[in-house]
């Protein structure tokens, strides 16, 4: 747990039940999931399975959250110090009516951090995002087919005010 008040606060839990003292949350009853707390919002992250982008979101959806909006270099830095070493979905998608990547959520796109050369929407496949972290933590967004198979990152808004 991080002391600053209104800071990140982290939890994590195995099983059906919630570990004491952590916050309302909603997970898979036998996978691994971590909840992290950045300002007002939940974010969880599930390591023990991977799905393709839409079903990332609706396992989102279903814990009453949605994919990741980042907004910020230091919500991404801090997104990516917990997902050291993978690539994970987030909710940025090409918006099919309007053209351009839009957020899942609803929320303006107001910040990015495109890796070189991207998006490239390689073979005219790619309307999807994914956030790519190194070992050490740096971390760029990459344009990826939607059906690719991913770990991802689910945030919940306003969920908990500690």
């Amino acid at each position: 747990m991080f002391g600053a008040v209104g800071g990140p606060t982290s939890y994590s839990f195995v099983g059906p039940k919630i570990a004491s003292g952590a916050p309302d949350a909603y997970m898979h009853t036998t996978k691994f999931v971590i909840v992290r707390k950045w300002h007002s919002h939940l974010f969880t992250v599930d390591f023990a399975q991977k799905k393709s982008w839409q079903a990332a979101r609706e396992d989102c959806l279903a814990r009453g959250a949605d994919l990741v909006s980042i907004h910020s270099p230091e919500e991404e830095i801090f997104l990516s110090s917990y997902s050291k070493g993978k690539s994970k979905w987030i909710g940025l998608s090409v918006n099919p009516v309007e053209g351009g990547y839009h957020w899942s959520d609803g929320t303006p796109v107001s910040h990015t951090n495109w890796g070189h050369g991207e998006p490239n929407n390689h073979n005219g496949r790619e309307n999807c995002v994914e956030m790519v972290t190194t070992e050490n933590g740096t971390s760029w967004w990459n344009d990826l087919n939607c059906d690719a198979h991913q770990d991802w990152i689910c945030m919940i808004k306003n969920s908990v005010s500690r």
